[in-house]
């Protein structure tokens, strides 16, 4: 598994875009019998704005979709998003802010 890492991308590929659309988002418990493989650990950190905790953990989500898709995976496992979660990675630059932090797994279904 790939290691943990923060992105902002904001690529206006259309084919990185079709494939977003495509990345699932899902809790643990519905991966059920399915058997995958972990591509990578994913984190996104997204100020929270005007706009609200919602609005932030939303493009926070939607950041994690984006990198999963590059990835070519096929669903990110949400591990924990939220106003209250703690950062895996080391700050290099201290928020002067109330942000959110959503991590997952980026994953490829196995073929049976």
């Amino acid at each position: 598994m790939a290691a943990v890492g923060c992105s902002s991308s904001n690529s206006t590929d259309p084919d990185l875009d079709a494939w977003t659309r495509e990345v699932r988002m899902i809790e643990p418990h519905q991966i059920g019998d399915r058997q995958y493989e972990e591509v990578a650990s994913l984190e996104e950190k997204v100020a929270i704005t005007t706009m609200g905790e919602e609005h932030a953990v939303s493009t926070a989500k939607g950041n994690l979709r984006r990198r999963a898709a590059k990835l070519d995976a096929d669903a990110v496992v949400i591990v924990a998003c939220g106003r209250n979660v703690r950062s895996a990675q080391p700050d290099q630059i201290t928020s002067m802010g109330p942000e959110v932090v959503c991590q997952g797994v980026a994953i490829r279904w196995k073929s049976n």
